[in-house]
């Protein structure tokens, strides 16, 4: 704990004016002190300038991890302190106790408690009128919904039915509100939005109001926890994040952070006219991830870093897969799902996809060629000698390019030109065609891969059409089951406990979208399963369906559910590394290009503390929402060398 505390000059010049108390009454009793060994005291002021596909989007998030009870450390290595600065469990794992920091304050300096959790859990998640469910961290590997309690202020017990080992690891999942379950939320704030508390709330879809209220990416009189708050909102155009003056983490020299004044981000709906912002020097810092920016466009970054300042780095990228393809496994049409869950179709198509020629155009023949998988630093996949192993077959288990042989996978599967137009039909007669489906505004990553994907697949007799989709109805699209596939994704990091749906359908937006909603109403709203259990599954609200038995997904829900109760990091290993093979065997569920390419990172040649790949644990894992890049190297504590000069 730093021995002396500081505070921004504007900060400073406010408590002296009477507008804020003293510093020491806005910070709690132990701070949080950022621990990362790259950085170091820098100086108060200055703008950060930045770029967002829109006012709103998710990826401003990322920037901010304040609304964590625990947070992530070492590329996702280790879990540390968050709201909570330390827990323990129960002697079987079934009960974990976190300790909150006293005298944490809300954005408006508001006192922040254990209160403000249980609103969200009892008043928005177990609501009956409030469509929120339990999330996937909040359920038991038995199913059972957690118990959550408060003793006092500034403790929670959560309660399972089962053991939990992996409680603390799922909580570090996200930086929560923005992405993921929001796990808290301004009770004092909000509830005069709630019928609960305010008679005069009487709408029945009263949480449309609520919930947008409590968006604090668009509502800037929604108070937070995080370093910056939303100041001004301009839809469509731009945000303006300013310094919270009550926010909890200090530096190591005693700096409450954060040191710049500001976050702007500029709205560049446009791929094109977003690079141009870079070459122009209209940005000061920018992840590949979120800024569409590629290894294509590093030349020309690079020739023009003399006049923008902005630096070209690379940061492990810790992707499972690059631009990614899969099928819907839960396809309405009965003879196109048929054959999509047929194990050799997708891997026949696996064996016709030259991989190579990808990689080499997209990805500059950087990372390792993959059938598609976890990321490569998942943790059960660097565990040991058998980890690594499982690793190399299941990446190894499709990639070959073979035409020939998916020929004849086809052809044994009854997959064959029928009626002699150069194209294959279905077993049953049927025209087949695969549709590559994609959100109208996917980067050009995305559609270039798909163009390989066409030309390789009607090379074998498959036809192939592209299917850009309107953006705004995409995701609803998806999970109903409407799209036959998703072209415009990729893998990122963490692990099978700490992002479970690559590997186990656990929500809507991955490979089986109505396994993955039936995962969630199986806990979250049972008694569906009984009064929608005649209807047509794709006729459902919202329409989902439960695995066959036996079936691939069945097995690895049962391994989930297994996992998540196994105390013992040995025989979890196994648990994991069966799910794994099921994917080896019976897979690919999902077909990848590239492990862990280099993701190009712009850093303003004046901006301090941002680390370059040599300081980071695993060489950064960038494309992951659990892992939150960049909230995990704490942008809180950078700083310019110069502040005056950009402001």
């Amino acid at each position: 704990m730093p021995a002396s505390l500081h505070e921004a000059p504007m900060l400073a010049r406010r408590v002296k004016a009477g507008d804020l108390p003293p510093l020491a009454k806005r910070l709690p009793d132990h701070r949080y002190v950022v621990p990362h060994r790259w950085q170091r005291g820098g100086r108060y002021g200055g703008v950060c300038r930045l770029v967002a596909g829109g006012t709103n989007d998710a990826s401003i998030g990322q920037y901010m991890y304040g609304h964590s009870i625990v947070r992530w450390l070492n590329d996702g290595m280790h879990v540390g302190p968050g709201l909570a600065e330390s827990w323990e469990s129960n002697a079987d794992l079934s009960e974990w106790t976190f300790h909150f920091r006293t005298s944490l304050r809300w954005s408006d300096g508001t006192p922040w408690s254990t209160a403000d959790i249980l609103y969200w859990w009892e008043d928005t998640v177990l609501d009956a009128s409030h469509p929120e469910v339990p999330p996937d961290e909040a359920v038991s590997g038995k199913g059972g919904v957690a118990r959550l309690s408060a003793p006092d202020a500034h403790t929670l017990v959560i309660s399972f039915d089962a053991p939990t080992p992996l409680t603390p690891d799922r909580l570090a999942d996200t930086v929560h509100r923005s992405v993921g379950a929001d796990w808290m939320l301004p009770r004092h704030y909000l509830k005069q939005f709630h019928p609960k508390y305010n008679r005069a709330v009487t709408a029945k879809d009263w949480y449309a109001t609520h919930d947008s209220k409590a968006d604090f990416l668009v509502n800037p009189d929604c108070p937070v926890m995080t370093g910056w708050k939303l100041a001004i909102y301009k839809e469509g155009r731009n945000v303006v994040w300013e310094r919270n003056p009550y926010y909890w983490c200090v530096d190591r020299a005693g700096n409450q952070l954060p040191l710049m004044d500001k976050m702007v981000w500029n709205a560049v709906t446009d791929e094109e006219v977003r690079k141009l912002q870079f070459t122009e020097g209209k940005v000061d810092f920018a992840e590949g991830q979120h800024s569409a920016i590629g290894l294509g466009d590093v030349q020309g970054l690079k020739e023009a870093s003399s006049r923008t300042g902005l630096r070209v780095w690379f940061w492990g990228s810790g992707s499972g897969s690059g631009s990614l393809f899969f099928f819907n496994y839960d396809y309405p049409d009965a003879a196109m799902r048929e054959l999509i869950r047929t194990p050799a179709f997708r891997q026949a198509l696996s064996h016709a996809y030259n991989r190579k020629d990808v990689l080499k155009s997209l990805y500059f023949n950087s990372g390792e060629l993959t059938t598609g998988t976890l990321s490569p630093k998942a943790p059960c996949l660097q565990a040991g000698r058998q980890g690594q192993e499982v690793y190399r077959t299941w990446r190894d288990s499709y990639l070959a390019y073979d035409p020939k042989k998916a020929t004849s996978m086809l052809d044994d599967l009854g997959v064959v030109d029928a009626d002699g137009d150069g194209f294959r039909e279905k077993p049953d007669g049927s025209k087949l065609v695969v549709r590559l489906d994609y959100p109208a505004d996917a980067v050009k990553e995305h559609v270039r891969k798909n163009e390989f994907l066409r030309r390789d697949w009607q090379a074998i007799g498959v036809r192939t059409e592209m299917n850009p989709v309107p953006p705004t109805a995409w995701s609803d699209m998806w999970s109903r089951g409407e799209l036959m596939s998703n072209t415009a994704w990729e893998i990122g990091g963490g692990g099978i406990m700490s992002w479970p749906s690559w590997v186990i359908p656990t929500i809507p937006d991955t490979w089986a979208p109505l396994h993955g909603q039936g995962y969630i109403i199986r806990s979250g709203d049972p008694k569906k399963l009984v009064e929608e259990r005649d209807l047509d599954p794709w006729k459902r609200h919202p329409p989902w369906v439960l695995p066959d038995e036996g079936s691939p997904i069945d097995r690895l829900w049962r391994l989930y559910g297994q996992a998540r109760t196994e105390t013992d990091p040995t025989k979890l290993n196994e648990l994991l590394w069966q799910m794994c093979r099921i994917h080896i065997e019976e897979g690919p569920f999902f077909l990848g290009v590239v492990a862990d390419y280099p993701q190009v990172i712009l850093v303003h040649e004046d901006l301090q503390n941002v680390p370059q790949r040599s300081n980071l644990y695993l060489g950064g894992q960038i494309n992951t929402w659990d892992i939150p890049v960049p909230a995990i190297y704490d942008p809180e504590a950078w700083f310019w060398s110069n502040p005056e000069e950009h402001s």
